[in-house]
């Protein structure tokens, strides 16, 4: 897998490696057609699994071009690998929370709101 290195992540998404997707996320597409990177389709839309325009940005599509998992939703694909990494030991499913609001939630407990 290319590695490619750049400062358009945002600082406070999490930790850890990003993986960009550019077939299927408008930031990604747009660096991928910059720097003339390849762009690999990984999703097809589920109503119509014959044409999508990329970058095509969805969570209801059907893999293609992901080797033994062609053809399943993103859903039933998800929670498979989700499993292989729990059982080999090198990841987990979690929910990460963002919570860009604290200073006003916190505001709003404490005290009246902000005008």
């Amino acid at each position: 897998m290319p590695i490619w290195v750049a400062n358009y992540i945002l600082a406070d998404y999490g930790t850890g490696a990003i993986m960009s997707v550019p077939g299927h996320d408008e930031r990604d597409f747009e660096f991928a057609t910059k720097y003339g990177l390849p762009i690999v389709e990984v999703i097809k839309p589920a109503q119509n699994a014959e044409s999508a325009e990329l970058p095509f940005v969805a969570h209801d599509g059907v893999l293609v071009n992901s080797g033994e998992y062609n053809g399943l939703s993103c859903a039933v694909a998800q929670k498979k690998l989700q499993e292989i990494a729990a059982r080999k030991g090198f990841g987990e499913a979690t929910v990460t929370f963002r919570l860009k609001d604290w200073g006003v939630s916190r505001q709003r407990y404490w005290a009246r709101p902000f005008p």
